[in-house]
């Protein structure tokens, strides 16, 4: 009787530590729940904050870019401007000349000063003349409109120039039209843009 009564005893204060293991598993359970809803809440917290600053980085971005479009639209009517402003004293000096009564000097006085006017212009805003008579013949600069014999002058350089060619910053705004030196027997017209000796002059000569 003993024996038994202290077997249930032994038994029964065995199954208290279990007891006590289950309780300590359901609370680490809700532990372990409430740990992840905590982290989801940081993240998406963090994540609308990554969003609420690309979506003001985006705004930023936008604006810059229509103010440089407006300042690059400022900068190119303030350039029109002081262009023009620089051509208007030849308009003047045009008016006043084809108003004006005189003898032929005084008239080709005029129209050389109103000549250098319009140089002086196109010089400051970067607009220089082609060099052509004399230089080897260059398509990109040059535009062969005649070919044939110039005395002098060896072949494939330029001859003659029928119209200046403009320059702006380094760019060509507009080729000069040159007669290119050919050989002896070599005359004719050259194709536009065409070098002075190959298929296009042959053809030109034919």
């Amino acid at each position: 009787m003993s024996g038994e009564a202290g077997g249930g005893e032994v038994e029964g204060a065995a199954a208290v530590p279990g007891d006590l293991g289950a309780g300590s598993s359901d609370g680490g359970e809700a532990g372990g729940g409430e740990d992840v809803g905590a982290t989801l809440a940081a993240a998406r917290s963090r994540a609308e904050e990554y969003l609420q600053s690309l979506q003001r980085l985006k705004a930023d971005f936008d604006n810059y870019r229509r103010r440089v479009a407006q300042d690059q639209a400022r900068w190119g009517e303030a350039a029109v401007a002081a262009f023009v402003a620089q051509l208007l004293p030849v308009v003047d000096n045009l008016e006043r000349a084809a108003t004006a009564s005189g003898d032929a000097a005084a008239v080709r006085q005029g129209v050389e000063m109103t000549l250098r006017q319009m140089r002086e212009a196109l010089t400051s805003a970067g607009i220089v003349a082609l060099e052509a008579v004399g230089q080897p013949f260059d398509p990109g600069r040059h535009e062969a409109v005649a070919r044939g014999p110039a005395p002098g002058m060896a072949e494939g350089t330029v001859a003659e120039e029928y119209r200046r060619g403009y320059m702006m910053r380094g760019a060509v705004l507009r080729p000069a039209l040159v007669k290119v030196a050919a050989a002896e027997g070599g005359e004719g017209a050259g194709p536009e843009g065409a070098a002075p000796a190959g298929s296009g002059g042959e053809e030109g000569e034919r």
